[in-house]
């Protein structure tokens, strides 16, 4: 699908790359195609709305890598299509436009879709240039098409956030997204049973024991053992273990305090740092991998070495690079779930994402008797009701086991 012809191209490059570009400069120099674009696309006031755009993602860029990534594709989107699809600037939208842009991201042109997640830019001769295939939404399944009420809720929200900031810098009139919102026939109120995507037992066992036997068979494997044991037992987001512009995670990050115990300084949402508690078992899969890399069995205060090593010696690695890795160990274990007969786990397991791991390894603590509050500091949950909520369902259990023994 990719090679269907995309009338645009990405506007805005990864956090590394767009903090490289002076605040008071709107286009990067080592990205002409940007500029190309923006000032032949033929819309009144698209000039402006790039540069406001850009102003806008600049005070998220240093922040969080995913919360720039999450404003930075709305905004982008928004943009592409009111100038593409409108040939309106962003601040000319009107409601009922606004309203048929849902409909356009509810089915969105099959040109604007990809098969797959790619980069926007590649660097070539020292120069950032536009990937022929990224557009600026992943083509979905079979069954896949309506967006979830969660990815809806973001979506209003990313939105609302910056209009309110066009209208803060008296560039926009107002801001229709909450009307818009209201009125959207794709939000769904859900009122079903609220808990987080997670792993089953028998899939973890699996996702583990295929991991494990993926590092024993090649050793290039021990990083894909280690993050996918980290994501779930540290439960990590992915963001946490990736190299970032405001934070690159290192051995040292792993500490003992006077009692013995082990901890992980982690970087998370909202810029807040914390220390998350080390298993035992976990310690043995932090010696393995160390040992493995050639270090000391465990870590100092003054272990510089990137916490997961890219193929570059001394970098860390990015998001990205981190969920094509967690992606080896999904396809492995999903094969070998097939392999033993368990279709439907391994059709599950296939539609995961990384995050699911942090979900199961706070599921399987609070299923085990952990103290609520305990999972709660580890997670970084400013509430425990958060934590309650997502996790502790055993009224639910108890609501599905008494189902079973009635009567048709």
């Amino acid at each position: 699908m990719a090679s269907n012809l995309f009338p645009g191209l990405p506007l805005f490059d990864s956090a590394k790359y767009f903090n490289l570009t002076p605040r008071n400069t709107v286009f990067p120099v080592d990205t002409p195609a940007i500029e190309l674009f923006v000032c032949s696309v033929g819309v009144e006031g698209a000039l402006s709305d790039f540069r406001h755009t850009k102003e806008f993602l600049t005070s998220y860029s240093k922040k969080s890598q995913d919360t720039y990534d999450k404003f930075r594709g709305d905004a982008e989107r928004l943009l592409l299509w009111s100038w593409l699809v409108k040939k309106k600037s962003v601040v000319a939208l009107r409601r009922r436009d606004l309203e048929e842009y849902t409909d356009f991201v509810a089915k969105p042109d099959i040109r604007w879709q990809a098969e797959t997640t790619t980069k926007r830019f590649l660097t070539v001769a020292g120069f950032r240039e536009p990937n022929k295939h990224w557009r600026p939404f992943r083509l979905a399944g079979t069954g896949k098409g309506r967006l979830s009420t969660k990815s809806w809720q973001g979506l209003f929200s990313n939105l609302s956030v910056y209009f309110n900031y066009l209208m803060a810098e008296d560039y926009a009139l107002g801001n229709q997204i909450p009307i818009v919102k209201k009125n959207c026939p794709y939000l769904r109120q859900e009122t079903g049973i609220n808990t987080a995507k997670r792993l089953s037992n028998l899939q973890w066992e699996y996702l583990l024991s295929s991991a494990t036997t993926l590092a024993d068979s090649d050793p290039s494997h021990e990083r894909t053992l280690f993050v996918i044991a980290s994501l779930k037992s540290l439960k990590l987001r992915i963001s946490e273990l990736s190299e970032r512009p405001s934070w690159s995670p290192v051995m040292s990050h792993f500490h003992r305090d006077h009692e013995g115990n082990w901890w992980f300084r982690a970087f998370g949402k909202g810029s807040k740092e914390r220390d998350v508690s080390l298993s035992n078992e976990f310690l043995e899969c932090l010696r393995r991998y160390r040992t493995h890399r050639g270090l000391t069995p465990l870590p100092t205060s003054d272990s510089a070495e990137p916490l997961i090593e890219s193929r570059v010696k001394n970098r860390g690695i990015g998001s990205r690079q981190l969920r094509n890795i967690v992606e080896i160990a999904f396809n492995e274990g999903c094969d070998t779930l097939l392999g033993d007969g368990f279709e439907v786990e391994a059709s599950e397991l296939r539609a995961a994402t990384t995050h699911w791991l942090r979900h199961t390894g706070a599921s399987m603590e609070v299923a085990a008797g952990r103290d609520l509050s305990h999972v709660q500091a580890d997670l970084g949950h400013g509430s425990i009701r958060t934590t309650d909520e997502l996790y502790v369902d055993s009224d639910n259990m108890e609501r599905a086991s008494s189902a079973k023994t009635q009567e048709v």
